[in-house]
């Protein structure tokens, strides 16, 4: 779908996903590395020690060529500057001060190209009060705020043992970089895209890092036990002890759901377990749907479900994780195994849905995550070539693209006033909770109008998920629907009935994309699948996103993220070792998912725009979890070596942790620090006060620290428990050494790097008085994203979209709205 385009790529490991989307999606990538290769050679997991192939330069660079360029000669960045005269796009990771140094600096490449799209991938972004802090992926996972509600009873917050930061930037990336492309065919000149890897990560909280802002952040969500019941299947707030249940061979991911959202699928476990003779009939009788009520008054204790809760657990001990995987198939149930990489390497759904691609590693064959989505056609995104040797196809890059350099010369065009990227595009959102609704918010940002559909009778799970709006639970009340739904449309329609589903065909008529997130199957026997919708629109581009897929052995399986995160791999890798997996905070899938989806919907309507195709779009939540693990995926493949979570410690930087820090206002308070070097590790003893430590032959390089591991540990932990994490992170960083405190709502909502960004956005709210949402995770410096308006309530544009956009004459308005399929 991108075959047209040439992307020059200039980054480290902080920016090979952006390029592998890219590349994956068509466009002709070409790696520059200095005349020793990427320093992401060396990033882990490597096979078999240093010298070693590194899985994630095998992985996260597959798809592209090489060049070799020094940038510290003028040789070098001549030939850069060459490279780009002939490109569409550059793509750069490396930090402003040290592009500008060497005139590689997005205004700097843009100069004389305005065509040219540059893509700045940095850690803070290039600009503000942290743009030169020192970072790692730990450093940014604090500051993005998924690090800190991420706890495991009375110890410090705690990362995903693979690290994730700079890739769900590198993801967020490739959708800015498209959204760019896109833009340059209304404004006819390209721009600047930059991402801050820390303003991407505000997303992966499920809006709890707007808690403060909307009046809910107290009582912390991570203490135990929590003050109102989770209802959203996603466990989130439920203890960790309540979630991980054992099994013959393993363990299980199981959230006992209360409440309308997700308390049927608790209804279906207990009638298992009643067929099976392994609970009484009081236990049995209950409706988890209406369980919280019962609760409150009295009817039911805790003690009760603590009974509950022991029935499973006996009945569960003595099951494999196959039956139970099964079972969740047959009986629809939140309940499945939690699997490591063997597992996911040999999961006969992957290999059913061609998922996997090979690619040479020293001679051998080994398989790597392939397809992160399926399209329609035989141009959807697969691996097209192996990762490239340090300057394999130098020659071969210098005389196909220099004949084309200084293309792009030519003075713009004026730029249409309040242009933005998808102007003119009409979208139709028939997603609901997270992964969907995440997709359409981001088109919505850029300039579609977006017409989000949904249901007053069965209301939709987002909605009932806090953080709430002066903390009080309410279908309107809710900060995470409206972080998922601002600037769209809000129409309510009753898919049952066949009035209803007319206008969702209309509506399909009309739209460009229509996006959906219901159980595989249930569109067609509705009749609005993308076969009957496409026969008369040919031009509609549909995403259907789900946990598992439209196809394969598991397409059927029930679930929310915390599902799709099991049977990625992704919940056994975060956890302290002597403890059970934690499992990434709240549903993970359900916020990667959509940064694949958003790439692969992009390319599509790129590719609409120069062939008029439409195209069905197939993501599964399951696929995005492997793919974001593509080096511990292959590292299996390789050799055998399964991943496991090693609570903060890092396989490359040493010390690497959280650790306490002076109490605030009542609350825990953590400081990251990261060592990356063996000068840094000097100057964080220095800083310490341990010239002791810091004269330590044996602890002069990394190796020598780890094998000290515990002592550094408690030596740093002994000395941040006696400031305030703030000072901390400001001591160390005027140091160089990346640090930052783990934040909170109340911290992020006032940081003074994201408040430079411009990324916590308040809007007027008819209901709240002023909401508050997330900005556009990546700015656009000619046609920047805008969120236009909050999220919708319900039914609150029905007659627009009856009126103005589907033009129904006077009677068919009225008779629909008062025949109650508008509900």
């Amino acid at each position: 779908m991108l075959e047209h385009l040439r992307v020059l790529d200039l980054t480290d490991e902080r920016g090979l996903m952006c390029g592998r989307l890219l590349a994956d999606l068509g466009a002709d990538v070409v790696q520059v590395e200095p005349p020793g290769g990427s320093r992401a050679r060396s990033v882990p997991p490597v096979a078999g020690g240093p010298g070693r192939p590194s899985l994630f330069w095998e992985t996260y660079a597959a798809g592209r060529r090489g060049v070799v360029a020094d940038l510290d000669t003028e040789e070098g960045r001549s030939l850069v500057r060459r490279l780009a005269d002939a490109a569409d796009v550059v793509v750069t990771s490396a930090p402003a001060a040290w592009l500008r140094e060497r005139g590689l600096d997005p205004a700097t490449l843009r100069a004389g190209r305005p065509r040219l799209v540059v893509t700045a991938i940095t850690a803070f972004g290039p600009a503000g009060p942290k743009a030169d802090y020192a970072d790692s992926d730990l450093v940014v996972w604090a500051a993005g705020g998924p690090l800190d509600p991420h706890r495991d009873g009375d110890r410090p917050p705690l990362r995903i043992s693979a690290p994730q930061a700079f890739l769900q930037a590198g993801a967020d990336a490739a959708a800015g970089t498209l959204l760019a492309v896109l833009a340059r065919t209304v404004t006819g000149e390209g721009q600047v895209v930059d991402v801050s890897a820390q303003a991407c990560l505000g997303v992966a909280t499920l809006a709890r890092v707007l808690a403060h802002a909307v009046g809910d952040d107290k009582p912390e969500w991570h203490r135990e036990p929590a003050p109102r019941s989770d209802q959203s299947g996603s466990g989130a707030a439920t203890p960790n002890a309540m979630k991980k249940w054992h099994v013959r061979d393993g363990m299980v991911e199981l959230h006992l759901s209360m409440g309308p959202a997700a308390g049927a699928f608790t209804n279906n476990l207990f009638a298992w377990l009643r067929d099976e003779g392994a609970v009484d009939e009081r236990i049995a009788s209950w409706d988890w749907r209406t369980l919280p009520g019962l609760l409150a008054d009295g009817t039911l204790t805790p003690a009760d479900l603590d009974d509950a809760r022991a029935a499973v657990r006996a009945f569960l001990k003595d099951r494999t994780k196959a039956e139970v995987l099964d079972a969740a198939l047959r009986r629809r149930l939140l309940c499945v195994p939690i699997f490591d990489m063997a597992d996911v390497a040999n999961a006969p759904h992957l290999a059913a849905r061609g998922f996997w691609s090979e690619v040479e590693i020293e001679g051998r064959r080994v398989r790597i995550p392939g397809r992160f989505a399926r399209v329609t056609g035989d141009d959807g995104p697969r691996v097209r070539r192996r990762a490239p040797r340090v300057g394999e196809h130098t020659d071969e890059v210098i005389r196909e693209w220099l004949p084309r350099e200084r293309a792009g010369r030519d003075a713009p065009p004026a730029r249409p006033r309040g242009a933005r990227a998808l102007d003119g595009l009409k979208v139709l959102d028939l997603s609901w909770v997270v992964a969907g609704p995440l997709i359409g918010r981001t088109l919505a940002d850029f300039g579609a109008r977006v017409v989000r559909a949904e249901s007053s009778t069965r209301v939709e799970t987002a909605r009932l998920m806090q953080p709430f709006y002066g903390g009080v639970p309410g279908p309107e009340n809710s900060a995470l629907f409206g972080n998922c739904n601002a600037g769209k449309l809000g129409l309510t329609v009753d898919l049952k009935s066949e009035d209803g589903r007319a206008v969702v065909r209309d509506l399909a008529r009309w739209a460009d994309v229509v996006v959906e997130s219901f159980s595989p199957g249930q569109m067609a026997r509705w009749g609005l699948d993308y076969a009957a919708l496409a026969a008369a629109n040919p031009s509609l581009i549909m995403l259907s996103t789900s946990i598992a897929g439209q196809s394969g052995p598991l397409a059927r399986l029930a679930g929310y993220g915390n599902v799709g995160s099991s049977l990625s791999g992704l919940q056994g890798l975060v956890g302290w070792e002597d403890r059970l997996p934690l499992g990434p905070f709240g549903p993970y899938t359900d916020y990667i998912g959509p940064r694949l989806a958003l790439a692969a919907l992009l390319a599509a309507v790129e590719d609409r725009r120069r062939t008029g195709r439409g195209r069905h779009i197939d993501v599964a939540q399951i696929e995005a979890g492997v793919f974001f693990l593509s080096p511990q995926v292959a590292r299996f493949g390789f050799d055998g070596t399964i991943a496991r979570r090693r609570g903060n410690r890092d396989e490359a930087f040493v010390p690497h942790g959280v650790y306490p820090c002076r109490p605030e206002d009542g609350r825990d308070r953590f400081v990251a620090i990261a060592v990356r070097t063996d000068g840094e590790w000097r100057r964080l003893a220095a800083a310490m006060g341990r010239p002791d430590l810091a004269g330590r032959d044996d602890l002069a390089t990394a190796r020598g620290r780890r094998e000290h591991e515990e002592l550094l540990d408690e030596a740093i932990a002994e000395w941040t428990s006696r400031h305030r994490a703030q000072d901390v992170e400001g001591l160390l960083q005027a140091e160089g050494v990346p640090a930052h405190m783990s934040q909170a709502s109340a911290d992020f909502v006032a940081d003074p790097q994201l408040a430079a960004r411009g990324h916590v956005v308040a809007l007027p709210h008819r209901l709240h008085g002023t909401a508050y949402v997330e900005g556009p995770r990546c700015l656009l410096s000619a046609t920047p994203g805008v969120v236009e308006r909050p999220a919708p309530t319900l039914g609150q544009d029905n007659e627009t979209v009856l009126r103005e956009i589907l033009g129904y004459p006077e009677a068919r308005v009225r008779e629909l709205l008062e025949g109650g399929a508008l509900r």
